[in-house]
């Protein structure tokens, strides 16, 4: 445990002294800040900032404290596919991405944007992993980090920041890949396959880390990992333990090699079931913690013990109705606060029927709950 370190996320989640709880939320739908910006948000937005999920400048007009430093990974597709709208369809279209995927999407600036409509993805057969192997090379000399990024992170290490990386996990990157129900049959079709894309993009992954200087220390990993619905996740944890979970252990090692004690999982849904599999391999973090996917953040820390640490878990729907149901959820997770290794906030990107004054009106209560 690096004691040097000042920011308040790493005190926390290692459960030293802090002044008060970090301030941090997730983000917001596209149509949420349309929805303000016509209620009294004084902000000017771009068409293109009014599109985005994860809006800096949101965040600083919120006040909201500032992370660790990211060190930027590389670990692209290259050479990416050619984009390409394969047709128009009124207000959507069907576009073949640089990732190789086709999906049927609105076009950005309609109120009706959504999640796509996936309907191909560029790997089916170990002949198509072995096309796409190709653009992952682990010689690529693109993924060295400039001097320039090691000095900044040095710099930041100074100042008493905690030092991050992020990585897409195995079960969402092998999606990325195949789509859900192609690898939910290639674990039993293509056993050998899995196998291998795991092995690779750990390799991937673990470069990223052994490429860093000696002396750059790594305090935290975050993986996005959305595999699992309000039903459960979409593997078992037999499954995640054959395939998966060696992944997670090679990465882990590499950054425990660098004093790393930290690492999160954003999953969305109810991933219960296979958060001891994390566990075991020092993913100790969960988050957002959806409360209508039916997680209880009091009872996975009474079942896990403090060595689960855990943010978010505050049902955002409560804003829609504002008041006494935005104390309620305060109320509910107040256990947790007392107990140390987690941090309040809305279990997932704010909705657009939420009101910007029942927003306005939470983040005042929450701060003082956090004692802000």
């Amino acid at each position: 445990m690096r004691t040097e370190i000042t920011d308040r996320v790493y005190k926390v989640y290692t459960y030293q002294p802090v002044d008060r709880l970090p301030d941090i939320e997730f983000g917001y739908w596209p149509q949420t800040i349309r929805r303000w910006l016509g209620e009294g948000l004084p902000l000017e937005l771009t068409a293109d900032e009014t599109n985005q999920m994860f809006l800096g400048k949101l965040d600083e007009f919120f006040g909201f404290d500032r992370g660790g430093h990211g060190v930027p990974n590389r670990v692209h597709m290259n050479p990416a596919f050619t984009e390409e709208i394969l047709e128009r369809r009124g207000d959507k279209t069907l576009l073949r991405g640089r990732d190789g995927i086709t999906a049927e999407r609105y076009l950005n600036d309609v109120d009706e944007s959504s999640i796509p409509h996936f309907l191909e993805f560029p790997v089916k057969t170990p002949a198509d992993w072995e096309e796409m192997k190709r653009r992952f090379r682990l010689d690529d000399p693109t993924r060295e980090h400039s001097a320039r990024e090691m000095d900044e992170a040095r710099s930041a290490v100074g100042d008493g920041r905690m030092i991050t990386v992020f990585f897409s996990g195995f079960y969402g990157q092998l999606r990325n890949f195949m789509g859900t129900e192609n690898l939910s049959y290639a674990f039993y079709d293509y056993p050998e396959m899995i196998h291998d894309m795991v092995s690779h993009w750990a390799g991937l992954c673990t470069g990223q880390i052994e490429r860093l200087p000696a002396d750059l220390p790594i305090d935290f990993v975050s993986f996005w990992e959305d595999m699992a619905g309000r039903n459960g996740p979409l593997v078992s944890p037999a499954t995640f333990r054959e395939f998966l979970q060696p992944g997670y252990r090679r990465i882990m090692t590499a950054a425990r090699a660098r004093g790393c004690e930290l690492a999160h999982v954003d999953c969305d849904g109810n991933p219960h079931d296979i958060v001891g599999n994390w566990l075991e391999e020092g993913v100790n973090v969960m988050f957002p913690l959806e409360v209508q996917a039916g997680v209880d953040p009091i009872a996975w820390r009474r079942e896990f013990g403090k060595e689960l640490r855990l943010r978010g878990g505050i049902n955002k729907y409560a804003l829609v109705e504002g008041g006494k149901a935005i104390d309620r959820e305060l109320d509910r997770v107040r256990p947790l606060l007392e107990q140390g290794g987690y941090i309040p906030h809305l279990d997932h990107l704010v909705p657009p029927d939420v009101p910007y004054s029942h927003y306005l009106e939470y983040l005042e209560k929450k701060r003082r709950f956090i004692g802000r």
